[in-house]
């Protein structure tokens, strides 16, 4: 304030016109009067100290001025700090919510500046550690520092390899380019930053692999349908010719047993063709009434020649008598074919399988119940749940479609069919059917 009061005395000194300093002669005696003088001095005073206050006021309106523009622009940028702030909080959280993996990385230097939760667990990074780019796959360092350039231009292709994960394999989609902000292409800083999008592209991989292998079995299936067919019209044959050898009266021993061998290996091979056609075709069925005792008992005729060549006794024990079930015989015949040669397969020579027929009482009726119960090494517990899929195959056997074409005729059929085993002691398949 003294030094504002300073330059105001200064400035009035400047300001009073020379006509008002007058000066004293060495006699003492003034030129003009001094009443007249101070008058004058007193109204220059006056009009200076009127110009000192009004710009006085002129500086406290500036300065009013000026702190208002001031205050205003402070809030102007407060409210511009909260909003980047709310922003990049918004961006933030948009990031860690993608679908895709994004990593911000500088070049040279290979510093990863910025990466989100999907990145770190596409690429088995943990959630806490900054990582850096030694950690990330190799694969993965290959593609960041290759540059794919056209037109002056930095591009990058999206490329697709397997990545090793806790839970399997992961196929992973990686695309990166050079972060450019702003017009001209000007980098947005230095060094050169470049961003990294990875996605999981695992669920449409494996449906791609899934649709060839689909396509695949379809042609297989086609194939293995066209070779059934041409094979069951010559095996037909041969069961016939074979058949009328062995009711020729006028074989020996040694050469019926050969006969005897030829029907068994021809009707293993007609089990497996017809399993074949049963299952890769919508194969429809002639149901229509049938005595279930006369169908059981046609099979076990047909499988004996199997249950010789195996060592297997066969037993049938039939409790029916003339029970009827809606069905076809030969998809009939075709369950016990199948259930038999299951059981000649896991029996070792010298045991038996008991084939019981039987009516039970249901809560919705009286039920037609076959079992079929084996000596051989039964199933283990852990296969049980899966012996009717497709192509299973337990303790080494090798696959087969007995078993789940067993499952569809007799569903087909209305009926069910259940299984119990006990490991070293053998396995029982029951079957129940509606009657009339």
């Amino acid at each position: 304030m003294s030094a504002f009061l300073e330059h105001a005395v200064h400035g009035t000194r400047q300001m009073l016109p020379s006509s008002h300093l007058v000066p004293i002669n060495a006699s003492g005696n003034d030129s003009v009067r001094p009443e007249t003088q101070l008058a004058d001095a007193f109204a220059a005073f006056n009009s200076t100290a009127g110009r000192l206050e009004h710009w006085y006021r002129d500086l406290q309106a500036e300065v009013v001025r000026l702190r208002q523009e001031l205050e205003a622009r402070n809030a102007a940028l407060a409210c511009s700090l909260a909003e980047n702030e709310r922003m990049r909080v918004s961006l933030r959280r948009i990031l860690d919510h993608l679908p895709c993996g994004v990593i911000v990385l500088e070049v040279p230097g290979d510093r990863i500046v910025l990466i989100n939760p999907e990145a770190r667990r596409l690429l088995s990074l943990g959630q806490d550690d900054d990582p850096h780019l030694g950690e990330v796959p190799a694969r993965v360092r290959e593609l960041i520092h290759t540059e794919y350039k056209k037109d002056g231009e930095s591009r990058s292709q999206e490329c697709e390899f397997v990545a090793g994960a806790s839970g399997g394999k992961r196929w992973l989609a990686v695309r990166h380019c050079q972060l450019e902000i702003g017009e001209s292409g000007k980098l947005a800083a230095q060094p050169e930053q470049r961003i990294v999008i990875l996605r999981d592209v695992t669920a449409r991989k494996t449906a791609e692999l899934e649709r060839e292998a689909s396509r695949n079995i379809v042609a297989l299936a086609e194939v293995t349908t066209v070779l059934a067919h041409e094979i069951r019209n010559p095996l037909c044959s041969l069961e016939l010719f074979a058949q009328l050898l062995a009711t020729h009266g006028g074989l020996a021993s040694e050469p019926r047993e050969w006969v005897e061998q030829i029907q068994a290996g021809i009707r293993a091979l007609s089990a497996t063709v017809n399993n074949v056609l049963h299952f890769h075709t919508l194969t429809s069925l002639e149901l229509q009434e049938v005595k279930l005792a006369a169908v059981l008992q046609s099979g076990i005729d047909f499988i004996r020649p199997v249950a010789a060549q195996a060592g297997v006794a066969l037993d049938f024990h039939n409790a029916l008598g003339d029970t009827a079930i809606v069905g076809d015989p030969h998809s009939l015949q075709q369950v016990l074919l199948n259930l038999a040669m299951n059981a000649f397969r896991h029996t070792p020579a010298g045991g038996k399988l008991t084939v019981s027929a039987s009516l039970q009482a249901r809560a919705m009726g009286q039920a037609a119940s076959i079992e079929f119960t084996d000596t051989g090494c039964g199933i283990s517990p852990e296969h049980l749940p899966h012996i009717f899929e497709p192509g299973f195959s337990g303790a080494g056997q090798r696959p087969g479609l007995g078993l789940p074409v067993c499952q569809r005729i007799v569903q087909q059929h209305g009926g069910v069919i259940q299984v119990e085993s006990r490991v070293g002691k053998g396995t029982t398949f029951r079957l129940e059917f509606p009657v009339l």
